[in-house]
């Protein structure tokens, strides 16, 4: 029985594996984590760039062809339709354009391993330049799988000791026949199992049954083409978290770049403010008496409507109570009798003409013209309306009328503006600024760029802050009084900055600000920056840029998304 247990347990351990060791790599690294290099991991094919001043090439040699891909070095524009030479070796090539924008050509004889001196010369659309460079084609070799004679003499060793240790270990115990019965298969066994092959994992490899593919938001990894070597390249986040961006993709996103340049810009100050009316060209209509409205032969005018300076927009009958009304009435008919009989009095003067002094006569005509105008005077407070005119021209901003309504004096009944006339009030609650103003722009809440001119200041603290005045220029978006602007001032102050456009600076992931820079023909690294606002479409970049850097216009935001 002891036999058969120390066996089994032998058995046992014979069939655990020992050893395995994991090489360094992808998943099994043993060291610190080391910045991988800008490489074309998606894509296949000896790389060449060469740039100048006003053009950036990339070369890709795949299968024995030559792929060449013309930009316009600041900008990132393709160049098309361009005539394109390239000399190597002795050699020349002809580059023929194709439909997506690219150069081939066939060039076996590039994929010789070493240097290759290369020389291309462009032309297209006025354009000429010549660009020299080395193609380095590489001589690969085939892979190992890591394991080296070191690792297995080093186990043969260990074998060796075991076999030696066991011998030294039999001779001590052969007089002890039931201890060696049982720790000598177990010990064999430690031995079998120890020099069995141990299991390597090398590096530089994905062990898992499914591929990975570089997911990018909004861009799917276009088709294999073994045509174009870049064609099924996706782009791609590297560790360093700049952007492996293939130039296919480059054009699918349209990105395009600008130089950057350091120069003098006026130091901006960023107010909030609102639209206001222009009171030159804008009216209010107001009652100057209590009344019931009536409305004029066209009927009432609605919001939106365009009028005419004087046209009548409403009519007021004046309220009076019933007293008032009888004394009137009263008035006026005391009036008509007194009227009838100086008339009556004047006509008996005229027939005696000459037999008495002229003045006496022209003063009973003159007695009969002022009753007859005070009774006029009287009829019409009584029964004639009061017409309400347009002060201005312009467009009905408020209205709010029916026929019947009962108005006080003073009620403001209509308002009209001129949308083509209207001004910005900003508030400015640093009072260093006045006096200070050089020139001013705005913007929307729809990102509406206005055109503004500095009309004035007030020199009293409105809630502590300083209210200024603008004048929107024409052309004027869709604008409506007591919209939210963003005013952006511009002082006589000068600050040190690259201008770029706004829609290139972007947030990250750690929500802080930076602009994505063209590193190389196609590679973006994103720079933290520190910015300052210009006009509605212009921001200054005052840290973080050196000059030249080629700063990423069009496409930021898609450049972002890629993970």
């Amino acid at each position: 029985m002891p036999n058969f247990r120390a066996w089994a347990l032998a058995l046992l351990f014979s069939l655990v594996p020992l050893f395995a060791f994991a090489g360094g790599g992808d998943d099994h690294s043993h060291g610190p984590e080391v910045s991988v290099p800008v490489a074309a991991t998606a894509t296949s094919g000896e790389r060449l760039e060469l740039k100048s001043p006003d053009v950036e090439l990339l070369g890709i040699l795949g299968d024995g062809k030559l792929t060449l891909y013309a930009d316009r070095y600041a900008t990132n524009e393709p160049i098309l339709n361009a005539k394109i030479e390239l000399e190597s070796n002795g050699r020349k090539l002809q580059m023929l354009a194709t439909k997506d924008g690219s150069y081939t050509a066939a060039a076996d004889w590039l994929k010789q391993p070493g240097k290759h001196e290369i020389v291309v010369s462009v032309e297209a659309n006025g354009l000429q330049d010549l660009l020299i460079g080395t193609l380095l084609v590489s001589d690969l070799k085939p892979e190992t799988d890591g394991r080296s004679w070191l690792a297995y003499g080093k186990w043969a060793a260990v074998g060796i000791a075991g076999v030696i240790a066991l011998l030294v270990l039999f001779k001590r115990m052969r007089r002890r026949k039931g201890a060696a019965a049982l720790v000598l298969p177990v010990f064999a066994a430690f031995l079998l199992g120890g020099h069995s092959n141990p299991g390597f994992a090398h590096g530089d490899e994905d062990h898992s049954e499914k591929p990975k593919t570089p997911v990018v938001s909004g861009v799917p990894a276009g088709p294999a083409n073994s045509g174009n070597p870049a064609a099924g390249a996706a782009p791609v986040r590297l560790p360093d978290g700049s952007i492996f961006a293939p130039k296919p993709v480059q054009r699918l996103l349209g990105i395009r770049t600008v130089l950057g340049e350091p120069r003098d810009i006026a130091k901006t100050v960023e107010l909030n403010g609102h639209i206001s009316v222009d009171p030159n060209f804008s009216g209010r209509v107001q009652s100057s008496q209590s009344g019931r409205i009536a409305a004029p032969g066209g009927g009432f005018p609605a919001m939106g409507m365009k009028v005419s300076k004087g046209q009548i927009l409403a009519y007021i009958e004046p309220a009076a109570s019933s007293i008032e009304k009888g004394n009137q009435q009263a008035q006026l008919a005391e009036l008509a009798s007194n009227l009838g009989l100086a008339e009556r009095r004047a006509k008996r003067l005229e027939q005696l003409v000459g037999s008495l002094p002229q003045k006496e006569i022209d003063a009973a005509r003159a007695e009969a013209a002022s009753l007859r105008a005070r009774r006029a005077a009287v009829a019409d407070s009584l029964f004639q309306r009061e017409a309400l005119r347009a002060p201005v021209s312009g467009v009905i901003s408020q209205a709010g009328v029916v026929a019947g309504q009962v108005v006080e004096a003073r009620e403001v009944l209509f308002e009209i503006v001129d949308p083509a006339r209207l001004w910005v009030e900003a508030i400015a609650y640093d009072t260093a600024l006045s006096g200070q103003v050089a020139g001013a722009a705005g913007m929307t809440a729809g990102n509406q760029p206005l055109t503004l001119a500095f009309i004035g200041q007030s020199y009293q603290l409105r809630e502590q802050a300083l209210p200024m005045q603008f004048a929107v220029k024409p052309p004027l978006p869709i604008l409506s009084v007591g919209q939210p602007v963003k005013v952006f001032v511009q002082t006589r102050q000068a600050i040190r900055g690259i201008p770029v456009p706004q829609g290139s600076v972007m947030k990250n992931s750690s929500g802080e600000t930076i602009v994505w820079v063209h590193a190389s023909a196609e590679r973006f690294v994103p720079k933290k920056v520190k910015v300052q606002a210009v006009d509605a479409n212009t921001i200054a970049v005052l840290e973080g840029l050196q000059d030249g850097d080629r700063v990423v216009t069009q496409g930021a935001a898609l450049l972002t998304q890629i993970r």
